[in-house]
């Protein structure tokens, strides 16, 4: 993948631990250690709002938000099938 060796042979690992909910999270995605301790955080932060807050998390929202976008987009093409299927069979009655 990306890095590859470069990254492999770097020591530049981060693991963080939130004590209170004993949720970890690893991070090895670039060769920076700086970018990698930003980039845990970020994970981590996500990871125990999920934690703590569950559905209503930032992540639970985006996911509810997600599947009604789905189910909006599979009933309105349901609706234009019906309807192209609905307009080809008139014109062949005519």
């Amino acid at each position: 993948g990306a890095g590859g060796q470069k990254v492999n042979k770097t020591s530049n690992r981060v693991i963080l631990c939130h004590l209170p909910t004993q949720v970890r999270v690893e991070c090895q995605d670039t060769r920076s250690l700086q970018q990698n301790r930003k980039i845990a955080r970020k994970r981590l932060r996500l990871k125990v709002d999920a934690f703590i807050n569950g559905e209503s998390s930032r992540t639970g929202q985006k996911a509810t938000v997600a599947v009604a976008k789905k189910a909006k987009n599979k009933s309105r093409d349901k609706r234009r099938r019906q309807q192209k299927k609905k307009k080809s069979d008139q014109e062949e009655t005519e």
